[in-house]
């Protein structure tokens, strides 16, 4: 047998480690963990799924307002959905794009196709790169939505929404290590001059969504639980001004 040599034996160490490094890296952007009754349907909320999104439709909606989440680039959507069902127990009609290979980026535009926006009734938002892409649709058919939500992004960085009057909030937390603090603040001119800022103390980035602790991120001083609740109540509230014409 021949015995290999120290040159070899490197490479294939070297390439063993590259290969469980983006196994890991992958795993963190899978969805885990999720509350057992997500995709039940229940008194509140009917849940359906089709090739481009999942509906959680409420079934007490009556304020016509419907919102539209976009993933996180290469996330699995599914990690989005205890939110999205959230907001459909508390009267709003939400659905979770699935965006081809997870890329928002390349894959927003196929929200004009597939609901008729020119009733005037959707919310857009989203997260990380789905925040940017959310801000991207905004920018580029700025009739055609009623309000914009970001969470954990910088953006919008390479466009300006500062003469839009779309009521906008973006959600950011203190310990995210992709979106950090100075970043959002460095981007605050491009949002709308009415636009609402909130930090979630302590949270971080991957729990925007029920997501492994992404590379780069920091470690959160709060729980999944916690930053989960903010959020949702943060969005809701907002949605509910939308609503009531505040």
């Amino acid at each position: 047998m021949k015995r290999w040599s120290k040159r070899k034996i490197f490479k294939t160490i070297w390439f063993s480690l590259v290969i469980v490094f983006f196994v890991w890296n992958w795993t963190t952007f899978q969805s885990r963990n999720l509350p057992r009754d997500t995709f039940e349907n229940a008194e509140l909320v009917t849940v359906t799924q089709s090739d481009d999104f999942i509906t959680f439709q409420s079934d007490t909606a009556k304020n016509g307002i419907n919102v539209i989440f976009f993933q996180g680039g290469l996330t699995d959507p599914k990690a989005y959905a205890p939110l999205c069902r959230q907001l459909a127990e508390n009267g709003f009609t939400c659905y979770l794009m699935k965006m081809d290979w997870r890329l928002p980026q390349y894959d927003y535009k196929k929200t004009l196709e597939l609901f008729n926006l020119d009733s005037g009734s959707y919310v857009v938002g989203g997260h990380s790169q789905g925040g940017k892409m959310a801000a991207q649709i905004v920018y580029e058919n700025p009739a055609l939505f009623k309000g914009l939500f970001l969470l954990g992004t910088s953006h919008p960085r390479d466009i300006d929404l500062s003469t839009f009057t779309i009521p906008t909030i973006k959600i950011y937390a203190e310990k995210d290590g992709l979106a950090s603090v100075p970043e959002v603040m460095e981007n605050k001119s491009k949002l709308p001059q009415n636009s609402k800022l909130i930090l979630i103390k302590g949270g971080n980035h991957s729990q925007f969504g029920y997501l492994g602790k992404l590379l780069m991120d920091n470690s959160a001083d709060i729980s999944l639980e916690e930053q989960q609740k903010q959020t949702v109540e943060d969005i809701i509230e907002f949605l509910n001004e939308i609503k009531n014409g505040i």
